[in-house]
């Protein structure tokens, strides 16, 4: 796709963030080299994705003929709706919306954005089949196919150009973007008056006279029980003696009693015997822990059949000579491509890098990724980066370890080992 006049109109767009400004940039590098049909942007409630979704519409409006989904919809809605938007007419029922679509498309090109998504995953496989350029937004992947970017996080740059207007110190911005967790409407909403910190401070003046007035209360109802229960008793007393028996005699049975009972109470006080807990022992988790360690470090041993000289032969790019790189050293990542036509029109549009290719696999796909190596640091990577023509700087290329690399490469040799011919 020729994408010059699309990133000259979004060089105007002014309302961007920063991040949102390096998203689409990167968007319109993935068209340039790409031929791809449904893109599919993934990001955090809160992310920005409604704004981008607007934000590519307006971008696309002059080369394309546009329809945005964004509230919820049955599958009638939807055709109805997309009927509407691209041609105003009305949808027909019992006919299939791609055979209306067909029937309708004229010499400008179709373009469909769907917000939220996962509102209208009933009717996703029909949209994908339409004859249209498909552009998804949301929290989680739910097409089939096709190329999935995600969305970045807030930034610090973010949150200043946001938060312009406040007049925040560094501080006071770098903790509301921690507290709004990558949230655009958490970063932005103002400070909350916070009506209950006021009464933690007032209300609760009350509650200590409170409860000195009740434990006053039950020191009172102790004296009175202490004091006057032997008196509601004493009545009592001359009912345990029917028989006529003489008064000398009753007085010590009487005594005695109490001493009798007073004893056993104090045998059944002391039985009961505290049993200690013995904690469980904290010295096993280390051994849990060197195991751990131990399995981390196995996978390392793959490395030697890379090298192989029989299996450097099946290699159809730069992949022999990445491997017998230093894996210590650094690469520059250049690109990402879904084709062996995407990179020849890559190669054709940068004849002058002297670029390394390789293969790998990517969640069940095969992509083309294109490096420049190796540099024995992450700054001289750094320096050449800042050499690249603006296009590719603007797609944003990273700076990997030539072990990442490596692995990769490994990997996908090992698949294609594993498959019967």
């Amino acid at each position: 796709m020729e994408t010059t006049e699309l990133q000259a109109r979004l060089a105007l767009f002014d309302h961007l963030l920063p991040s949102q400004r390096e998203w689409t940039e990167r968007l319109l590098f993935q068209l340039a080299f790409n031929d791809v049909d449904h893109i599919e942007a993934v990001g955090a409630v809160g992310s920005g994705k409604s704004t981008l979704a607007l934000t590519l519409a307006e971008l696309f409006s002059e080369q394309y003929n546009v329809a945005l989904l964004n509230t919820p919809a049955d599958e009638a809605q939807v055709a109805s709706q997309l009927m509407q938007q691209w041609f105003g007419l009305p949808a027909q029922a019992g006919i299939a919306l791609s055979e209306q679509v067909v029937a309708q498309t004229g010499t400008v090109p179709l373009l469909l954005i769907v917000d939220n998504a996962e509102q209208f995953s009933s009717v996703l496989p029909q949209l994908q089949d339409l004859p249209c350029l498909l552009f998804s937004f949301s929290a989680k992947p739910l097409l089939d196919d096709g190329l999935t970017l995600t969305i970045s996080p807030l930034t610090s740059a973010d949150a200043e150009y946001l938060l312009q207007a406040e007049q925040l110190n560094p501080l006071e911005i770098s903790s509301r973007l921690a507290a709004a967790n990558g949230n655009l409407h958490l970063l932005v909403r103002p400070a909350a008056a916070r009506p209950v910190a006021e009464p933690e401070h007032t209300k609760p003046a009350m509650p200590p006279f409170k409860a000195v007035y009740i434990v006053i209360a039950a020191v009172l109802v102790a004296m009175l029980l202490y004091f006057f229960w032997p008196d509601s008793k004493a009545p009592d007393t001359p009912v345990r003696i029917p028989a006529p028996i003489p008064a000398v005699t009753t007085e010590p049975e009487v005594s005695a009693e109490p001493e009798i009972l007073a004893e056993q109470e104090t045998i059944i006080d002391i039985t009961p015997e505290l049993i200690p807990v013995i904690p469980p022992s904290v010295s096993e988790p280390s051994v849990a822990e060197d195991t751990a360690t131990e399995v981390v470090t196995e996978p390392a041993a793959p490395e030697p059949v890379a090298k192989d000289n029989a299996a450097a032969g099946a290699f159809k790019y730069d992949e022999a000579q990445l491997l017998e790189m230093d894996k210590q050293q650094i690469a520059l990542q250049l690109a990402v491509l879904s084709s062996n036509a995407s990179l020849q029109r890559f190669n054709k549009a940068y004849p002058q890098l002297d670029s390394l290719v390789y293969q790998r696999n990517w969640q069940g796909k095969t992509q083309w990724v294109i490096l420049l190596a190796p540099f024995s640091s992450a700054t001289a990577a750094n320096q050449q980066m800042a050499q690249l023509p603006e296009a590719l700087r603007a797609s944003g290329p990273f700076v990997k370890r030539l072990q990442a690399v490596q692995t990769e490469i490994n990997a996908l040799h090992r698949n294609q080992q594993s498959v019967p011919e």
